[in-house]
Parts: structure tokens; C-alpha cells; sequence
């Protein structure tokens, strides 16, 4: 039997091998045969993916995007919340505790932003997509306030002795 490894190092030559059943299949077969035959397999690739903003390998990512044309939005978002973004907000977290280059993190979340959106634009649309990504922008917020507090403070102190 002929089997297709969507989540697999040959992922262009399954992506291009499912594409033309696309025109083929109506929509809800279409969607089966993903949800079915490819999206357990992305899952499965995911699974061992971790975040590290020392020295990330965006392989298993790279793989779940290279379908995001063939993939609905709802599809791709629905797979990213569960095997992505949790572990993303987590990693950051533990980051943003350890003292971070600012810039460093600032570059970090424009580029998983860029990378995830750059083959399906309309990720961002989806609510709760956007609402991990705020979450982000929240925490690193958060975390400079919180760095910058003890300055301030410090800077009022010195101010009320001269």
C-alpha cells in the first residue's frame, strides 16, 4: 500500500502528490481526508518540536506550514493552538524571568510572527490565534514594566535626597 508521511522530511513531494484531489474532492471530503490522513501526522511531528530561543530548530514548524495552502485556516489555526502556541507562551514565559536582551526578544516574537504568517496571512484573523499573540506582547510588556519599576524607584528615591 502506497502511504503518504505528510509530516515527514519529504513534505513538498506529499503536499504535491495530495494537491491536485483538492480540485477533485468536494470540501468536506477534502477536509476528512485532511483531518484523517495529514493532520494527525503534523500532530505527531510536533509533538517532539520545543521552543528554544538559544537555538531553535524549525523544522517540525516549517513542515505543518509547507501545508498551509492546502490546509483551511480553521485547520491550520486549530493545529498551531494546540501543538504551537502553548509551548511558545511557556518558553517565553521562562525567557522573559531570566534577565532577556530585549531586542533579542523583540526580534524573537516578529520573527515566529513573520514565519507563521507569511504562508497563510489570514492566520491572524483567526481570534484565537491573535489572542496568543497578544498574550505574548502582554507578557514582554509586562516584563519590561516590571524590569524598569525598580529604576524608576530608585531614580524617585535619588531625586527626593538632592
Amino acid at each position: 500500500a502506497f502511504r503518504v508521511n505528510p509530516g515527514g522530511g519529504a513534505c513538498g513531494a506529499a503536499v504535491a502528490l495530495l494537491s491536485p484531489w483538492r480540485e477533485v474532492l468536494d470540501a468536506a471530503s477534502w477536509r476528512g481526508l485532511l483531518a484523517r490522513g495529514v493532520l494527525p501526522k503534523l500532530a505527531e511531528g510536533m509533538a517532539a518540536f520545543r521552543v528554544n530561543p538559544a537555538d531553535q530548530k524549525l523544522g517540525p514548524v516549517r513542515r505543518v506550514l509547507a501545508w498551509a495552502g492546502l490546509l483551511g485556516l480553521e485547520q491550520l489555526a486549530a493545529l498551531l493552538l494546540r501543538t504551537f502556541f502553548p509551548r511558545w507562551l511557556a518558553a517565553l514565559a521562562e525567557w522573559l524571568g531570566q534577565d532577556p536582551d530585549w531586542g533579542e526578544v523583540s526580534q524573537w516574537y516578529c520573527g515566529w510572527k513573520a514565519l507563521l504568517l507569511r504562508p497563510a496571512p489570514g492566520l491572524i484573523d483567526d481570534v484565537a490565534v491573535r489572542a496568543r499573540f497578544d498574550a505574548a506582547l502582554h507578557r514582554i510588556n509586562a516584563a519590561l514594566d516590571a524590569e524598569q519599576e525598580p529604576d524608576a524607584a530608585a531614580a524617585r528615591e535619588g531625586g527626593a535626597d538632592g
